[in-house]
Protein backbone atom coordinates (compact mmCIF):
# COMPACT_ATOMS: atom_id res chain seq x y z
CA UNK A 1 0.00 0.00 0.00
CA UNK A 2 2.87 2.34 0.81
CA UNK A 3 4.42 1.74 -2.62
CA UNK A 4 1.16 2.60 -4.38
CA UNK A 5 0.85 5.85 -2.41
CA UNK A 6 4.43 6.81 -3.26
CA UNK A 7 3.80 5.98 -6.92
CA UNK A 8 0.64 8.08 -7.02
CA UNK A 9 2.36 11.05 -5.38
CA UNK A 10 5.28 10.80 -7.80
CA UNK A 11 2.93 10.47 -10.76
CA UNK A 12 0.89 13.50 -9.70
CA UNK A 13 4.11 15.53 -9.25
CA UNK A 14 5.23 14.48 -12.74
CA UNK A 15 1.88 15.44 -14.27
CA UNK A 16 1.97 18.80 -12.49
CA UNK A 17 5.48 19.49 -13.81
CA UNK A 18 4.49 18.55 -17.38
CA UNK A 19 1.41 20.78 -17.26
CA UNK A 20 3.50 23.68 -15.91
CA UNK A 21 6.03 23.16 -18.71
CA UNK A 22 3.31 23.14 -21.37
CA UNK A 23 1.79 26.32 -19.91
CA UNK A 24 5.18 28.06 -19.98
CA UNK A 25 5.75 27.02 -23.60
CA UNK A 26 2.32 28.32 -24.64
CA UNK A 27 2.89 31.59 -22.76
CA UNK A 28 6.32 32.10 -24.37
CA UNK A 29 4.96 31.36 -27.83
CA UNK A 30 2.13 33.86 -27.33
CA UNK A 31 4.57 36.57 -26.16
CA UNK A 32 6.74 36.01 -29.24
CA UNK A 33 3.73 36.14 -31.57
CA UNK A 34 2.59 39.43 -30.01
CA UNK A 35 6.03 41.05 -29.94
CA UNK A 36 7.17 40.24 -33.48
CA UNK A 37 4.36 42.08 -35.31
CA UNK A 38 4.97 45.14 -33.13
CA UNK A 39 8.65 45.14 -34.11
CA UNK A 40 7.79 44.74 -37.79
CA UNK A 41 5.21 47.54 -37.62
CA UNK A 42 7.70 49.78 -35.83
CA UNK A 43 10.37 49.14 -38.48
CA UNK A 44 7.87 49.84 -41.28
CA UNK A 45 6.98 53.16 -39.67
CA UNK A 46 10.68 54.05 -39.47
CA UNK A 47 11.17 53.12 -43.14
CA UNK A 48 8.20 55.26 -44.19
CA UNK A 49 9.54 58.21 -42.17
CA UNK A 50 12.96 57.88 -43.82
CA UNK A 51 11.37 57.78 -47.26
CA UNK A 52 9.24 60.86 -46.50
CA UNK A 53 12.26 62.80 -45.28
CA UNK A 54 14.23 61.83 -48.38
CA UNK A 55 11.39 63.13 -50.54
CA UNK A 56 11.46 66.44 -48.63
CA UNK A 57 15.22 66.77 -49.11
CA UNK A 58 14.88 65.91 -52.80
CA UNK A 59 12.21 68.57 -53.32
CA UNK A 60 14.13 71.18 -51.31
CA UNK A 61 17.29 70.62 -53.38
CA UNK A 62 15.30 70.27 -56.60
CA UNK A 63 17.20 67.07 -57.23
CA UNK A 64 16.30 64.07 -59.36
CA UNK A 65 17.23 61.58 -56.68
CA UNK A 66 18.60 61.28 -53.16
CA UNK A 67 20.59 58.38 -51.74
CA UNK A 68 21.57 57.17 -48.31
CA UNK A 69 24.46 54.77 -47.90
CA UNK A 70 24.54 52.58 -44.84
CA UNK A 71 27.85 50.74 -44.53
CA UNK A 72 27.31 47.57 -42.58
CA UNK A 73 29.59 44.54 -42.64
CA UNK A 74 31.59 46.13 -45.46
CA UNK A 75 28.55 46.20 -47.70
CA UNK A 76 26.83 49.34 -48.95
CA UNK A 77 23.04 49.39 -48.80
CA UNK A 78 21.24 52.08 -50.78
CA UNK A 79 17.93 53.73 -50.09
CA UNK A 80 16.42 55.40 -53.16
CA UNK A 81 13.74 58.02 -53.14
Amino acid sequence: MENITTLLISLSALITAVVALINNIIKSKKEIEETLPKKIKNQCNIDIEITNRLEEVKEYLKADRVQIYDFHNRRALRKWA
